[in-house]
């Protein structure tokens, strides 16, 4: 389990500036009590798919959330895609196998198919790896904007 001050302290400053009671923003944000709470108690990062929501509720970038930028100027994709679909194009766009990225980021090709079959999602520490693969940002990644 990651720890952050950084996220912590970022996610604290943007819940700060929100007029919403803290029992209730968790509803709003469509995530578990737990996992916020634990983000702002102790810094925990939780899965991508919830700090995916955190930023989207605040309508920031992943980065900043993390506390690796201080510019928010994050704009959404329209539509948003999945994560899938960012990964199936960015493979056909350099027209590699699922299988060659999984050697050349060195994971196992299994997680491929739990990504794209099941609507699972990597790691942060392996949406790094492919971040840095595929030259994108891992909001790009996650289809949460067109920006690379």
């Amino acid at each position: 389990m990651a720890i952050s001050t950084e996220f912590q302290k970022r996610l604290q400053d943007l819940i700060d500036e929100e007029e919403t009671k803290r029992s209730e923003l968790h509803r709003k944000m469509g995530v578990d009590y737990r996992s916020l709470a634990n983000a702002l108690n102790y810094g925990i990062v939780p899965k991508p798919r919830t700090v995916a929501k955190f930023a989207d509720y605040f309508d920031v970038s992943i980065p900043y959330l993390f506390g690796e930028t201080d510019i928010n100027d994050f704009e959404k994709a329209s539509p948003q895609s999945s994560f899938s679909e960012r990964f199936r194009s960015l493979c056909s766009e350099r027209d590699e196998s699922h299988y060659r990225v999984s050697q050349e980021c060195h994971f196992d090709k299994s997680y491929i198919s739990r990504w794209l079959n099941k609507n699972q999602l990597p790691s942060f520490e392996i949406l790094d790896i492919l971040c840095d693969y595929f030259d994108v940002s891992v909001d790009y990644l996650l289809g949460r904007t067109d920006n690379r």
